[in-house]
């Protein structure tokens, strides 16, 4: 069989996952089932794979991806567990007397609120801030559109750096250099996306108040972004932790210029509910052990008795994936979700009910993430990555940096979740950069922002997510269009980005 039409073979698996999302708009359990049952046949008819093996590659891929799976179902039960004892509540009552401008009070709800949240389950944000929105007078549309376009600068770093992790499991390489490519990569997304909110919820770019919160907001994001993935990268996972501690800050010292203008637009708009400074503490103090917990696990001596509960797994040949449960985002988010019943503010449900909720909610998404792990190792072990790695360098580094900007980018796009495209793209680069003689983690990083981030927004099955959540029926195709400008945009310039970090990155 010649080279050509091994290649065929290798991208039809993923040319078919993009039709069926964004062309039949496929529900993505099924469709991800459908797919590795392809990819099975084409493992073990093409590319000669053994049946044993094709088993053994299935299984494998889901425990190479035990983390994903970890952080999946916690962030399940957190958001769960953060609704459930009154804190959200709380929290969106505090942030929402920030500041009296409508424009303040929605960037204060969608930064704050999209990096907290986020920062221990990404998916948690949406229910919360997308209505919020539509309270503060935005229409469906520009809610779920706006918060997409916004989200999309940040969504990579979510779950603890979820896309990192599993980056560093398919490569082995370490988390905070994949963190550090990924944190210079994302910097020019931070104001495009901000200013792409602005334009989508119909705020005006000429009063200087809204271009000051532009530019605050950008300011603290971008400073969190460089303290954590660039300066003190070994604390990677505080980026979206500091972040909004940084914008509430900015805010508060220029509350005044902020504020100019705010009285008459303001009028009329809901006063959020002014709770105790002790209340708020409540609210606030899992998020804040979460951190203290990820500072603490960096102390030397902690970090050494940490490591002393990692194992290997390195069954059928496989590279040996290394497991610390107590060391992994999904850890983190546990302890995060428990201290919500220390720190309760009301409870509506026992913990053991708010479990069972989450598990109920997340079993749609962790069998789809199976499916999608099972298909990444089968195109793994039956030398398909290796294929499309050797096809593409041959048009030299420069050609491969667009190419795989643009192939991660729609794998983004297509993959119902993201998780099983960074493995597959991640482990993709290792045999890529080796032929081309460039840097493996900036291709590594790449792979694990771009099948994370940018796309976010396009990804068929959240925008009927979100449509939902915004109350809004067959308006799909508009959100689609809505955020494409900005998403392109931000596709551009990371593919730039990435050309000039191969030039000089060693």
């Amino acid at each position: 069989m010649g080279v050509s039409l091994q290649v065929f073979f290798a991208l039809i698996a993923f040319a078919l996952l993009i039709i069926g999302f964004t062309v039949f708009r496929m529900d993505a359990l099924k469709l991800s089932a459908y797919i590795w049952i392809l990819e099975i046949v084409l493992a073990w008819g093409v590319f000669d794979l053994s049946l044993p093996k094709v088993i053994q590659a299935s299984i494998w891929g889901n425990i190479a991806m035990w983390t994903g799976f970890l952080v999946l179902y916690s962030g399940q039960v957190f958001g769960q567990s953060f609704r459930t004892t009154g804190m959200l509540r709380v929290l969106l009552d505090t942030l929402g007397n920030v500041l009296p401008s409508k424009e303040g009070k929605a960037l204060t709800l969608s930064s704050v609120v999209g990096s907290i949240v986020g920062a221990f389950n990404g998916f948690a944000t949406y229910p919360i801030t997308i209505p919020g929105l539509v309270e503060l007078g935005a229409t469906g549309v520009q809610a779920a559109a706006g918060y997409l376009v916004y989200f999309s600068s940040s969504i990579a770093f979510v779950s603890l750096f979820v896309a990192a992790t599993i980056a560093s499991s398919a490569t082995s390489i370490p988390i905070p250099d994949i963190a550090q490519i990924m944190g210079l990569l994302s910097l020019p997304g931070v104001p495009l996306s901000t200013v792409g909110f602005f334009k989508i919820m119909g705020y005006s770019l000429k009063k200087k108040a809204n271009i000051l919160l532009i530019v605050l907001s950008s300011v603290a994001n971008i400073a969190a972004i460089i303290i954590f993935t660039q300066w003190l990268k070994e604390f990677y996972i505080l980026t979206l932790i500091f972040a909004p501690i940084f914008t509430l800050i900015l805010f508060r010292l220029f509350r005044g210029p902020l504020s100019e203008g705010a009285d008459e637009e303001s009028a009329g708009a809901q006063q959020a509910l002014v709770h105790g400074t002790s209340t708020v503490l409540k609210a606030i103090a899992p998020l804040m052990v979460g951190a203290a917990l990820v500072i603490l696990w960096k102390v030397p001596a902690i970090a050494k008795f940490v490591a002393l509960a990692q194992f290997k797994l390195a069954w059928w040949g496989h590279k040996p994936v290394a497991i610390n449960l107590l060391n992994t985002p999904g850890f983190y988010i546990f302890v995060t979700a428990a201290c919500c019943y220390v720190f309760a503010i009301k409870k509506t449900s026992t913990g053991w009910a708010d479990v069972k909720a989450a598990t109920k909610r997340s079993a749609d998404s962790l069998i789809t993430l199976a499916f999608g792990s099972a298909m990444v190792y089968l195109m793994v072990d039956s030398g398909q990555i290796n294929l499309l790695a050797n096809f593409f360098t041959s048009w030299g580094a420069s050609v491969y940096g667009v190419l795989m900007s643009g192939l991660t980018f729609l794998a983004g796009m297509s993959f119902g979740q993201g998780m099983p495209a960074d493995l597959m793209f991640s482990a993709m680069q290792v045999g890529a950069a080796q032929k081309l003689g460039v840097s493996t983690v900036v291709l590594v990083g790449l792979a694990a922002l771009m099948t994370m981030g940018p796309a976010n927004p396009l990804k068929p099955s959240l925008l009927r997510f979100t449509s939902g959540l915004a109350k809004i029926k067959d308006q799909d195709g508009t959100l689609f269009r809505l955020a494409l400008p900005w998403q392109a945009a931000q596709f551009i310039i990371i593919a730039i980005l990435t050309v000039v970090l191969l030039s000089v990155w060693a």
